[in-house]
């Protein structure tokens, strides 16, 4: 009741608070109450992504489906990012953080910033949003606070409007306003595998605990990435790139070279896939493929870029469901050149075409990855790549890793591609020249 009378009261209200409260299921209530009975209603919530975005608009449909029929505003056409209420002129929309997420949106009733810590585009988001509500609307942002975050407008929103130096109102709601989430409880939370600064900033007690930031540094060398991302180049027109959307490609297949492919896959719902081919020589970017798509999909995208590139030498992951899809496809599609299965020994497996990361492989790669941008012995010309390894991180006491809300795939494509190069000279394969194939 706290927060539906202060949705009441404030226009900025900002809400530092524990997970799985209710906040969201709150708000979806109060905008849903706001479209349905204040004309001309104009209501948009952003949150970090597409199906966070789809589950805030869905609490709104179940509330609506629970409503008494004499209670019920009826629904205009319902779209996958809106709720409209044509004889109210009203509606919500519901939008996962883009670039270019709430550009041209108008004048609006509400805006709710929803896990804000967690936007890829915060501050662009914020500084476009903020002159749509300016001439009275609300502005909600509410969010849990990211351990691994020193640095964000949330915090730094939050901060402010605890000492009085904004408008916003601030809230902080702990993990024990929720029935049966008492200290008993929470004492049972190691036991999920969750570290202790993820407790401290996802359940905090008060407000000292989850506003803490863990000794983060960055996995990779700032200064290297850097000079890497000073090289970024733009992709080329290709046949494969206008057949597929996913693929960009960098560098033409030259006739004699030798190349090599690795994939992390994906089933397009969650993560994206990730599809890397470096030159054998100059471990030069060639090609890669990203995006959601469907696992079918980024075996036959793979076996066409090793194809591509005169029968690249390759392998692909498949620890996950996706990952043995992709690999029955591509024993069906009779990929070429696939890598053996490395074993702890450091041999190949013949009898095992593919590539299943153990923790400790995982570590080895990453190393083996970070050496070559140290060294400056790779050229990455996608600054999407580099952003992704801009946001790969080493937490005091835990394992390198992506922050929170951000991906990992282009990073361990990339370390997959380099350890497979490794085995190119345990492995005799085929290179295709025109219409021709040699051994060597």
């Amino acid at each position: 009741m706290q927060l539906l009378d202060c949705l009441h009261k404030y226009r900025f209200i900002i809400l530092l608070k524990a997970k799985q409260i209710g906040a969201t299921w709150c708000l979806a209530g109060d905008n849903l109450h706001l479209a349905q009975y204040l004309e001309g209603a104009n209501i948009l919530t952003l949150s970090k992504g597409e199906r966070e975005a789809a589950e805030s608009l869905g609490y709104s449909k179940f509330i609506h489906s629970m409503l008494p029929d004499f209670l019920r505003v009826p629904f205009g056409k319902e779209q996958e990012s809106l709720l409209s209420f044509p004889a109210m002129h009203s509606k919500i929309v519901a939008l996962p953080t883009t670039k270019d997420a709430g550009v041209g949106f108008g004048g609006a009733t509400r805006v709710v910033l929803d896990e804000f810590e967690y936007h890829e585009y915060d501050k662009r988001n914020y500084s476009e949003l903020l002159p749509a509500i300016l001439r009275g609307g609300q502005l909600i942002i509410q969010s849990t606070a990211d351990a691994l975050k020193m640095d964000s407008l949330f915090k730094e929103l939050y901060t402010a409007a605890r000492h009085g130096d904004n408008n916003f109102y601030p809230m902080f709601f702990p993990y024990d306003v929720v029935p049966g989430q008492d200290e008993k409880w929470r004492e049972t939370l190691p036991q999920t595998g969750l570290k202790p600064y993820m407790i401290a900033c996802r359940f905090p007690r008060n407000e000292q605990e989850a506003l803490k930031v863990e000794n983060v540094i960055l996995y990779f060398n700032e200064e290297a990435l850097n000079e890497l991302k000073n090289q970024s180049i733009g992709p080329i027109k290709h046949e494969l790139s206008d057949k597929y959307r996913t693929v960009k490609i960098y560098k033409p297949a030259i006739v004699g070279n030798k190349y090599c492919g690795f994939c992390d896959p994906s089933d397009g719902r969650e993560d994206p896939h990730a599809i890397i081919f470096i030159d054998a020589v100059s471990k030069e970017l060639v090609a890669e493929s990203h995006g959601k798509i469907r696992a079918e999909m980024v075996a036959e995208i793979f076996d066409a870029l090793v194809r591509y590139y005169n029968n690249a030498f390759n392998s692909n992951e498949v620890n996950a469901t996706a990952g043995g899809t992709v690999d029955t496809k591509l024993q069906d599609l009779e990929t070429p050149n696939r890598c053996s299965r490395i074993l702890a020994t450091g041999k190949l497996d013949e009898k095992q075409k593919n590539w299943y990361t153990t923790e400790p492989l995982r570590r080895k790669v990453l190393e083996r990855l970070d050496e070559f941008i140290r060294f400056r012995q790779i050229r990455i010309y996608n600054s999407d790549i580099i952003e992704e390894l801009e946001n790969f991180i080493q937490v005091e006491g835990d394992k390198p890793q992506a922050r929170e809300g951000a991906h990992d795939d282009y990073v361990m494509a990339f370390a997959g591609v380099l350890e497979t190069l490794k085995y190119m000279r345990l492995a005799p394969f085929e290179i295709k020249i025109q219409s021709f194939a040699y051994r060597t």
